[in-house]
């Protein structure tokens, strides 16, 4: 009898524990979601946007980690700094008093130290920055994206081949080489319409997409499995 009382008594106590979880604490994402919840596990980048971020490589734009945003656009600015977090710079000890050459970015821009730093490792991969200016805030394109992958990685530059989706819009752009050689080496595929679309602004999930996918299969000492490349969603 008395135990009886003690397994009824024992109950009680583990239904109002959780009860009073339920009610007083909630979880920062819903059920269904990744680590962030704008990014469902049903999304078609939702593994790249997680290696990524588990690599320390990406993260949310929130106050929290818990928004990712991934339809929105990256800028050029943006795009740098991942390019040196992915080269191993740590970008909190990069110096604070650094210049840069561009005219367009105002005195005590976040992405001067960025930048400054892009420059002495040869990481700024847009073709334009010659005539003097930067554009920051600029978002980037399918095209300056590979470019990105590509420099950042310090990847071999590779030509179409036989068996590789085609394209029919890259010819003679700035970043043809660029796209050719993540095209040729399954980072990135074309739409079905067989066009690339370099000059169309690339979104945050196709960011993480590219990188992801780059990352896996050149640095194989990251967290990854053999499976990466066919998890990953692709664009």
């Amino acid at each position: 009898m008395r135990n009886k009382k003690f397994i009824w008594f024992t109950s009680v106590v583990v239904v109002l524990y959780f009860a009073t979880i339920s009610v007083f604490y909630q979880l920062p994402f819903k059920t269904g979601t990744t680590v962030f919840q704008d990014v469902d596990q049903s999304h078609w980048a939702a593994y790249d946007i997680e290696y990524m971020y588990d690599q320390g490589l990406m993260k949310g734009r929130d106050e929290t980690v818990f928004n990712f945003y991934p339809e929105a656009v990256m800028t050029r600015a943006e795009l740098v700094a991942l390019m040196l977090r992915v080269d191993g710079a740590d970008l909190a000890k990069l110096d604070q008093t650094a210049t840069v050459k561009y005219t367009d970015i105002p005195s005590g821009h976040w992405s001067i130290p960025v930048l400054a730093e892009a420059e002495k490792r040869n990481l700024i991969p847009f073709k334009d920055v010659a005539q003097g200016k930067f554009q920051p805030d600029k978002p980037v394109t399918r095209g300056e994206l590979s470019q990105g992958v590509v420099q950042s990685l310090h990847l071999q530059y590779s030509t179409l081949i036989d068996g590789i989706q085609p394209v029919n819009d890259i010819g003679g752009n700035l970043y043809e080489p660029a796209i050719s050689t993540m095209l040729t080496n399954k980072y990135a595929k074309g739409y079905e319409d067989n066009t690339f679309r370099p000059n169309e602004n690339a979104s945050r999930a196709t960011v993480a997409s590219l990188f992801a996918k780059a990352l896996r299969e050149n640095r194989p000492e990251t967290k990854t499995d053999a499976n990466a490349k066919k998890k990953g969603g692709n664009q």
